[in-house]
């Protein structure tokens, strides 16, 4: 089961003068987006996919079992007063619907959760990049290229990781395999949802 995923990078880069003026950043997750139009979901340990979030036509063509498209993204805003400059970056861990399917016959339980230990891993890397965004020595004149760095530094680990699932577990059909992975994701979501 290959997976096809979507990172979404959006980003308003600024690139006003603030030679002048202290700079602050700060990072904060997601939940949800109320401008974004297409159908997504905004990831939360609690909330877990089902077959009906698989909605895109299958490729017929593909050995594949399942698709699941998901990411991560981030927004970046910036905000200027006084000497202070502020920019603000929301990261975002997301599953898009309409570019997510599974064959006929296919939807089964096990599978469900092969595909739904890539949106976690998704998820893992997008805290990954919170904190990595968070301990960055940012400067006025360094702070776009290094946010396009950490992002970039993120999404490539991300994908190393996403590949590593499915190559050990031969793309859950090696059921010892895929167990092993299922409980090291879940202890890494665990971790971090307690925190």
């Amino acid at each position: 089961m290959k997976k096809y995923f979507a990172f979404v990078f959006i980003g308003v880069l600024v690139s006003f003068s603030l030679a002048a003026q202290q700079l602050q950043v700060d990072v904060n997750y997601a939940t949800a987006d109320p401008t974004v139009t297409k159908p997504v979901i905004y990831y939360s340990p609690s909330t877990k996919l089902t077959w009906d979030d698989f909605r895109a036509k299958p490729d017929a063509a593909s050995d594949a079992a399942a698709i699941t498209n998901a990411g991560i993204g981030f927004q970046m805003n910036f905000h200027s007063k006084d000497n202070l400059a502020t920019v603000t970056i929301t990261v975002d861990c997301n599953f898009s619907k309409n570019d997510s399917w599974v064959k006929k016959n296919k939807n089964t339980p096990y599978i469900l959760n092969h595909e739904q230990h890539h949106f976690d891993i998704a998820y893992l890397y997008a805290m990954k990049l919170i904190h990595n965004l968070k301990v960055a020595k940012y400067t006025s004149k360094n702070y776009n290229k290094l946010i396009e760095k950490i992002y970039y530094d993120t999404q490539t680990e991300l994908l190393a990781m996403q590949n590593n699932y499915d190559r050990e577990t031969k793309n859950s059909q090696l059921t010892d395999q895929q167990a092993l992975w299922d409980k090291k994701i879940d202890a890494e979501v665990n971790s971090i949802s307690k925190q």
